[in-house]
């Protein structure tokens, strides 16, 4: 006869290695609760990730840094449209400020120990500013997600690029980037 569950708790025994039992009991300390109530706030986590789509701990990582500075901002690329449309042509204080803002983030991904500049930018893709695409080890196509952005986001990277001290040249071509590592 099959055992019926009662709705009461049930013991679950799980083997855990040495590396993850630490993170378990750190984890259970910085809460101040038990074990059994770490897992199951890590069960209702899991859940939400594999709901969206399946991320992986780099990209919720990410993702979640991006959105938890003071200095991002989240809203729809509608919004983002109508400013870039108001603006029309970039000035030339603006195309220096990108660059800064640019080359302060490849310092700030260096400072986190993501120096790499290619793992940068597959970093800062998951700001949906653009789309990647690896085409070879030295040859990217940044395709920027609002076509009118492109000028923008070109002078972004040059300051990021700038900032790296790599040998990289950047070209436009019908709203795409062209990045090809020298």
């Amino acid at each position: 006869m099959p055992q019926q569950k009662t709705k009461g708790n049930e013991r679950v025994t799980v083997n855990l290695d040495p590396e993850s039992l630490e993170r378990l009991e750190k984890i259970e300390s910085e809460l101040r609760t038990s074990k059994s109530e770490v897992v199951r706030r890590a069960l209702e986590y899991l859940e939400i990730v594999l709901e969206k789509d399946n991320l992986s701990p780099e990209d919720l990582d990410t993702i979640l840094d991006l959105r938890m500075r003071p200095d991002n901002l989240l809203f729809d690329i509608g919004i983002f449209q109508a400013f870039l449309e108001e603006i029309d042509e970039p000035s030339e204080n603006l195309k220096e400020e990108l660059k800064e803002i640019g080359g302060e983030f490849y310092t700030s991904y260096c400072e986190k120990g993501i120096a790499e500049p290619m793992k940068c930018l597959s970093r800062l893709e998951k700001t949906n500013l653009y789309r990647l695409i690896i085409e070879s080890e030295n040859n990217f196509t940044i395709i920027p997600m609002i076509p009118d952005m492109a000028e923008y986001l070109k002078t972004f990277l040059e300051g990021y690029i700038e900032n790296s001290n790599i040998s990289a040249e950047l070209k436009m071509d019908k709203h795409k980037i062209r990045l090809r590592v020298k």
